[in-house]
């Protein structure tokens, strides 16, 4: 969902994020911050992105309307929309949809009449993950269409990638589980071509999930632990929490609840300590699918009231309906 930061100048904070030392591409910013150095949109925008990819969503928000401020007062339509971008992204991440909403159809609007290919796409992209969460699959499908037909005609292979690795996501319910997963597999043979590791431990977490429904629990284990020393070089928190939600996951499938049901609280805790309100609430969801199993039944129903509640906070319409379904078939 994070795209490359415009603009120009701040060249060694952009070689740092470009290598994936975003850690150390935040630190060199508030250094120079707290120094006195004179910093442009573009070093405000660096760091944003730096910050949202280890989960200082806090900081990252205010980074990023920094830099928009600034890039207005310039006429600087692109970096405004890059800003636009960064902060609808950072508000998903933190659960506050209808905010990432409006910053996502922002960025379609403006770059369709500017006629900026790059927002174009990303913005559709973007609302497309937006519209599947919420259940609204047709409109989902026509923005993820729109997307990879603008992606191909300016040659953007990763964004080719990220699209059809949410496309692919998206059909997880379609029944089509060989065609899915083999569009998983293109998706991590693309990341893995292309770097870096955000986007392959993407790619493979999103494999992962797919290879537990389908019950090859080895391969989904083998594809997580990766995903995680990736996430783990790079920094990046909300990957690390996804990497241990899909554990507890794999956990519950392989019919190990009270594991299952203990990694899913742990992780429930980091990340609505973190910001991560997605992860949390299917984490919430794990945890009562847990208890259900392990029939701990009065526990399980105040888990499951509290995942409900969670998913229905985020609009999350489509996570609700295939939680409902699990909850369904769980024997107690």
């Amino acid at each position: 969902m994070l795209g490359a930061p415009s603009g120009s100048g701040a060249e060694p904070l952009r070689d740092l994020i470009n290598a994936s030392r975003f850690r150390e591409a935040l630190s060199v910013y508030l250094d120079w911050s707290e120094s006195g150095v004179e910093l442009t949109p573009c070093s405000h925008l660096l760091a944003a992105h730096a910050a949202s990819r280890i989960g200082e969503f806090e900081l990252a928000a205010t980074l990023a309307a920094t830099a928009q401020s600034e890039f207005r007062a310039g006429a600087d339509e692109l970096g405004v929309l890059d800003c636009a971008n960064l902060l609808g992204a950072v508000a998903f991440e933190r659960g506050n949809i209808d905010e990432a909403q409006a910053q996502f159809r922002y960025v379609l609007q403006r770059a369709e009449r500017a006629g900026c290919a790059r927002f174009t796409a990303r913005g559709a992209n973007n609302l497309a993950i937006i519209a599947h969460l919420r259940g609204q699959r047709e409109y989902a499908a026509a923005l993820y269409q729109k997307a990879l037909t603008v992606y191909h005609q300016i040659e953007d292979e990763r964004g080719i990638v990220e699209t059809r690795y949410n496309v692919a996501q998206s059909q997880r319910d379609s029944g089509r589980t060989d065609a899915t997963l083999r569009d998983c597999n293109r998706a991590v043979d693309a990341a893995e071509r292309l770097g870096p590791g955000g986007l392959i431990a993407l790619a493979l977490l999103g494999r992962a999930e797919l290879l537990i429904e389908c019950g090859a629990f080895d391969r989904a284990a083998e594809d997580i632990d990766r995903a995680q020393m990736l996430a783990w070089t790079e920094g990046s928190e909300p990957h690390v929490l996804e990497s241990e939600r899909l554990r507890a996951l794999l956990a519950l499938r392989q019919g190990q609840p009270e594991n299952a049901h203990r990694r899913a609280e742990l992780i429930r805790t980091r990340a609505t300590d973190s910001g991560c309100a997605l992860i949390a609430a299917q984490s919430a969801a794990i945890a009562a699918l847990a208890l259900k199993a392990d029939r701990r039944l009065r526990e399980a129903a105040v888990a499951n009231d509290l995942a409900v509640a969670s998913l229905m906070a985020l609009g999350a319409t489509g996570l609700l309906e295939r939680h409902a379904r699990a909850w369904r078939d769980t024997a107690a």
